[in-house]
């Protein structure tokens, strides 16, 4: 069983226009509500890969019944911590001209110190005999930048992969992660510098792994990903396919990760399935994620090569 930890959850609604014009009335068409928040897109991402997963959150305590219906289409098991306020809209707005997505996100509900307690106690309780535990996403307004730092130190750090940014990264690191996932933008806020060579993206990785993490994961959108262990760092060009919408890439990357080592695969055998669900999840409108055909399909086209 692997357990995704999902914090703060949302509805992401699709939608599109001819032509964004801003300051003017724009109609919206081709309109469409998913679950969101990346733990939640992990979960499913494994659900649809055929692994056994599970997710721990919170949600608002206003509709709730609307999201429990979404997530039971899905099959994943969610336990969650009830929070105050509402589950979260995401807008994620396609100007067809243009070709480019404009991301209206909400922040969300709030959490208490206390409230956070008792939900490191439920995700013990939940995720204790899990092999792997995923943490990603933002978290709820209130907590601290060490919040997934804490979640580490209740499970042991060791079996847990961080798919975090900036400070919350950082913290997380101390707790020796089994695997921690940035994609460039992110490396480059830690670094404080442009990576513009594979050289640099390789030392910035193993900066990381110097800080603690024991496998480092850098995706890199169209350019593809890196990944290191210390030892060895494999380069994986991205994969050649009719880009619909780069949403939710990511999260399927580390949803393909894992179904490989969850096979057994170990990591860099693991990446390749990573590199093919990433791809398969971009062949899909909006925030659909990916459909398994497409990721069977694209797993024998991954090249990896050793840098």
């Amino acid at each position: 069983m692997i357990t995704t930890v999902c914090m703060n959850p949302s509805f992401d609604k699709t939608a599109s226009v001819d032509e964004l014009i801003p300051g003017s009335l724009n109609r919206l068409k081709n309109v469409r509500v998913d679950l969101g928040g990346k733990g939640i897109k992990v979960a499913i991402v494994l659900k649809r890969l055929g692994v056994a997963v599970s997710c721990v959150g919170c949600l608002g305590e206003s509709n709730v019944s609307e999201f429990s219906q979404l997530i039971a289409r899905e099959h994943v098991p969610f336990e969650y911590y009830r929070l105050s306020g509402e589950i979260r809209t995401n807008l994620k707005l396609l100007d067809e001209k243009q070709k480019t997505i404009t991301e209206l996100n909400e922040p969300g509900p709030s959490m208490s110190k206390e409230e956070l307690e008792h939900f490191l106690d439920l995700l013990k309780e939940k995720a204790v005999s899990s092999s792997y535990v995923i943490l990603s996403g933002r978290l709820p307004v209130g907590c601290n930048d060490d919040t997934y730092q804490r979640c580490m130190q209740v499970l042991g750090g060791e079996r847990c992969i961080l798919d975090s940014a900036g400070t919350s990264l950082l913290y997380g690191i101390k707790e020796k992660p089994f695997l921690v996932k940035p994609n460039l933008p992110e490396m480059e806020a830690i670094i404080k510098k442009e990576l513009s060579t594979l050289r640099g993206i390789r030392d910035a990785a193993l900066f990381l792994k110097e800080y603690g993490a024991q496998n480092v994961i850098v995706s890199m959108g169209k350019y593809g990903a890196l990944f290191t262990n210390g030892q060895k760092t494999l380069f994986s060009p991205a994969l050649t396919v009719d880009s619909r919408s780069t949403v939710g890439a990511g999260d399927a990357m580390v949803g393909g990760i894992m179904m490989g080592l969850d096979r057994g695969l170990p990591l860099e055998e693991a990446f390749r399935f990573g590199m093919a669900a990433g791809a398969a999840s971009v062949m899909t409108d909006g925030t659909q994620l990916l459909r398994r055909e497409d990721f069977e399909a694209l797993v024998p086209k991954v090249v990896v090569q050793e840098v």
